[in-house]
């Protein structure tokens, strides 16, 4: 069973259908998030779930585990302010070939308040152009009987040390 927009019933797989694949959360400071484009931004990765190989189990595994839900860390010491958080789900099923890959994702605004003093927004990437057809993480075999490890793709995670 595949869960429809709007259907957050945990009864329903968030994705299903070997939607396999990472999950991964971006953030963008903007000026007023209620009237941001998400365009030309520079998102920096709060977090990511790709595969774990000692139980064969993906991100998309753990989100149908948690009915289509995620809990990720805003860094502590953000400025204050607008952002825009991406989710997204890179779906690998059928990525064995370039342009393969299915991606979803979904965007919201939030507010970050009582940030950290001495706080800045870390660096970041433009989305679209972060990965490409041919990206280890996004071109890949995952039902070949060689895969055994697999390479988030993008940039790493935001390190709580960077500030």
């Amino acid at each position: 069973m595949h869960a429809q927009p709007n259907d957050r019933s945990c009864a329903s797989e968030a994705i299903g259908g070997n939607h396999f694949g990472p999950v991964m959360i971006y953030m963008a400071k903007v000026d007023d998030a209620t009237a941001a484009s998400p365009e030309g931004l520079s998102w920096f990765k709060v977090d990511e779930q790709g595969y774990d190989a000692a139980s064969k189990k993906w991100g998309t595994d753990a989100l149908n585990a948690n009915c289509g839900k995620r809990e990720f860390t805003i860094p502590s010491k953000i400025p204050t302010g607008d952002y825009l958080v991406r989710a997204e789900i890179i779906a690998l099923h059928t990525a064995s070939q370039a342009g393969g890959a299915q991606f979803y994702m979904s965007c919201y605004q939030v507010k970050v308040a009582g940030a950290g003093e001495g706080g800045q927004v870390p660096a970041g990437v433009k989305i679209p152009g972060v990965y490409s057809a041919s990206d280890p993480g996004v071109q890949v075999d995952i039902w070949g009987n060689g895969f055994k490890q697999y390479v988030t793709p993008g940039p790493s995670v935001v390190d709580q040390t960077f500030f």
